[in-house]
């Protein structure tokens, strides 16, 4: 049938909005507040494209790193058209508002961009670079380790180019976002339960150290750029000095709803819709608080879920 994905897609839904408890009204303002924020956009702003540019971006990422490709390709009756109403349904909130502005085509420019989104079969055959990549990145850190061997070209072209271009309005800061989003890419798979036990951790200590990592990690790559943008653009300086706190926002939130659902060995799929809300979110600088709060939110029920295989 033509609506098994989104079958599927709505009990796993189903399944994360009764996990998510009093939380789940949290992602619904979020997602009412972030459609009020789209179509303002629309209305008042001649650049209104770029929020459909945003969400074409989120879902080609999606699209790149799903690992049920091959499943769904080859098992379920008309894949295309299952895999482009899941992308509309997911993006809908979002882009059917520019319908009633002066940028209505968006919404079409949008449908035509999932379209193509969803005949794109291809997935890069990873190959071993960066053998000695453990030199360099300690081997508990696995997730950057595998995950800048599988995205190498991705990665260094997005960051050589926001790092040639930082002296351009937005555009660094955009690419950045999209790492970002790569970065978080790396924690769709849940390592074996002997790894994560791997040093004798209670929960709390084990999330802190990995979001610590992840901290400096994503202040190494970063500074750089964001430093010469924010001396060349001086007029979006709030946005350029924000950036880097909601980066690290972002990250950590992925790091806590990954924990908050582990399962050893398992992808995290299921995930993809409460990230690519809090996605969007993060490309508003201001709603630094919010990411802070659900960090917070993920952090604990993380920790609560980690207990259990780290017999805390």
């Amino acid at each position: 049938m033509a609506k098994t994905l989104l079958y599927i897609r709505s009990k796993q839904i189903k399944r994360e909005a009764d996990g998510l408890g009093l939380s789940l009204i949290i992602f619904i303002a979020i997602a009412v507040a972030l459609s009020f924020i789209a179509w303002f956009q629309y209305k008042n702003n001649r650049q209104g494209w770029f929020v459909a540019a945003v969400l074409a971006i989120i879902c080609f990422a999606i699209q790149y790193n799903r690992k049920d490709k091959q499943f769904i390709y080859k098992q379920l009756d008309k894949p295309q058209l299952q895999i482009f109403l899941e992308y509309l349904f997911l993006t809908l909130p979002f882009s059917i508002t520019s319908l009633v502005t002066k940028n209505w085509y968006c919404f079409p420019l949008l449908l035509l961009a999932l379209a193509g989104i969803s005949f794109l079969k291809f997935q890069y055959k990873h190959k071993a670079v960066f053998t000695n990549l453990s030199l360099l990145i300690p081997a508990s850190n696995f997730e950057w380790i595998s995950g800048i061997r599988k995205q190498f070209i991705a990665f260094t072209i997005l960051y050589l180019v926001a790092l040639g271009f930082c002296w351009v309005r937005i555009l660094p800061l955009f690419l950045l976002w999209f790492l970002t989003i790569i970065v978080c890419s790396f924690f769709l798979e849940n390592e074996p339960v002997h790894i994560l036990r791997e040093g004798n951790k209670p929960a709390g200590k084990f999330l802190l150290d990995k979001i610590k990592v992840n901290i400096k990690y994503i202040l190494i790559l970063y500074s750089l750029p964001v430093i010469i943008n924010a001396l060349f653009v001086r007029e979006f300086l709030m946005i350029t000095l924000l950036f880097i706190p909601v980066q690290i926002a972002l990250v950590c939130f992925a790091i806590n709803l990954k924990y908050s659902t582990y399962k050893p060995q398992t992808n995290q799929l299921g995930n993809n819709v409460a990230f690519s809300i809090i996605a969007i979110l993060s490309a508003l600088p201001y709603f630094l608080p919010v990411l802070i709060v659900l960090a917070m939110i993920y952090f604990y029920k993380a920790g609560k879920n980690l207990k259990t295989y780290l017999h805390d």
